[in-house]
């Protein structure tokens, strides 16, 4: 709450000092709020205009249109038939959590919209990452209840994890990939005091080297008399949770620059004076042995125990088959809203088959192969010729034969070869292909060019 506090009091610092006229309305149209240069433009003071409907007073104004259309308005011409005045507007939805909650217009007098193009455009920029930084200010996105599993093994590190959650420490999570890492991490920090303040990630796999250092920490810097600031990850954590993902990856350096910020617990973001204090709790993922990393110094030791306050592995799929159903049953439920589909289950048959299935992908290959097969599904049930193709199978006198589990990375080109045939080489199909991967289209497209460069 004290986070959200100070960025409330920036935005209204920064828009009071702005001179452009600021206007913002709720997603009713309701004004909530004209800055002052608003009113030495216009003539109409706060109390005149605050309370009033933009969709009555200005129906085809840039703001009355970015309320209707939830997409950023640029360069909109238009008169304010209160005063006269035409004016040069852009203007731009406030997306919290995937809804509109309200819109801003940002306007000048015509006359002086093109000396001050340059630095309308700082603005939004500025504007844009405060925005950026409220809609990061949200729990997690799953809770202990979102983790199925009765298998003893997978309960104990269940209960392992919700005693780790009532604490500060930090939490490194290991296990396969696709095993439930991040799901995990989100339950951790929602099972917190943390809970109501930031749960931000770094996915240090999807990140270039050059990258990752800017990502954590920002920068400032100037460009003349103004300053040109993106804040890090670890400032929009500030009183929740840092998640880094596939913290295996780091390089020598950001190992030690982590060593260290984590140790004094504070930092300057890149090319700053301002020092940022540290109040982030870290949770880490890996798929790889951290401890033979230390070993063959690949890994720094130092930050190695820093970061295993609790260790928690995850056991593979395979270990605990007999919870594929119960998955399987939430993810069709889940897929049910998401496809328009009315799947209320599985065939027997089916079941077998992914209770025979070794699921080297694990979960994630489980929601990825549930998730294609009912895509496709014309009835109400998934049967095993469903999953023709998405699991290899033979059916040789009424028996299921499976072949033998691949490595990781070959999995991992069968799966995007599979989404790739069933939903095209056009960008839409990589779009769905990559959403059913449940990885960025930057990062299939990365995949795609490994894959032919392989080839």
């Amino acid at each position: 709450m004290r986070d959200s506090l100070r960025v409330e009091e920036e935005l209204h610092v920064l828009y009071n000092s702005i001179q452009e006229a600021i206007e913002v309305a709720g997603k009713d149209g309701t004004i909530e709020y004209v800055n002052p240069y608003f009113s030495r433009l216009t003539g109409i003071s706060p109390f005149e205009r605050i309370g009033k409907n933009i969709f009555e007073l200005s129906p085809e104004g840039a703001l009355a249109r970015v309320l209707r259309t939830h997409e950023p308005i640029y360069a909109h011409r238009s008169t304010i038939e209160e005063c006269a005045t035409e004016v040069i507007a852009n203007a731009y939805p406030i997306i919290i959590e995937g809804n509109i909650e309200a819109g801003l217009v940002v306007f000048k007098p015509l006359t002086d919209a093109s000396k001050l193009s340059d630095e309308l455009e700082n603005y939004k920029q500025r504007i844009q990452d405060l925005l950026t930084r409220v809609n990061q200010m949200a729990p997690s996105a799953y809770t202990f209840d979102d983790i199925l599993g009765s298998h003893p093994d997978f309960v104990f590190v269940r209960n392992k994890a919700r005693r780790a959650a009532e604490t500060n420490t930090p939490v490194l999570i290991s296990g396969e990939s696709g095993s439930g890492k991040e799901l995990f991490a989100h339950a951790i920090h929602s099972g917190s005091l943390r809970c109501h303040n930031p749960f931000v990630k770094i996915d240090c796999a999807d990140l270039p080297e050059s990258l990752i250092e800017g990502v954590l920490l920002g920068y400032e810097k100037y460009q003349g008399n103004i300053m040109d600031q993106k804040l890090g990850k670890l400032e929009c954590a500030s009183c929740g949770t840092l998640f880094l993902d596939e913290i295996g990856l780091l390089n020598e350096h950001m190992q030690n620059k982590l060593l260290h910020i984590l140790q004094e617990k504070k930092y300057q973001p890149l090319e700053g004076t301002r020092t940022v204090e540290l109040d982030v709790r870290i949770i880490s993922a890996t798929n790889r042995n951290l401890r033979q990393m230390v070993d063959n110094g690949q890994f720094s030791e130092d930050l190695y125990h820093l970061l295993n306050g609790v260790e928690i592995f995850i056991q593979p799929l395979r270990k605990h088959k007999e919870d594929a159903l119960t998955y399987a049953q939430s993810i069709i439920y889940k897929a049910n809203r998401k496809l328009g589909k009315h799947v209320i289950g599985m065939t027997t048959q089916a079941e077998q088959l992914l209770l025979d299935y070794q699921w080297p992908g694990n979960i994630r290959e489980l929601k990825n192969v549930i998730e294609m097969a009912m895509d496709s599904v014309e009835g109400d049930m998934l049967n095993v010729k469903d999953f023709a193709s998405l699991i290899e199978v033979v059916n040789k006198t009424e028996e299921i034969h499976f072949r033998e589990p691949m490595a990781l990375d070959q999995l991992e080109k069968k799966m995007i070869r599979l989404a790739l045939e069933r939903y095209g080489n056009s960008v839409e199909g990589k779009k769905r292909a990559a959403g059913v991967l449940k990885i960025s289209l930057a990062t299939l497209y990365n995949k795609i060019k490994t894959l032919e460069d392989n080839a």
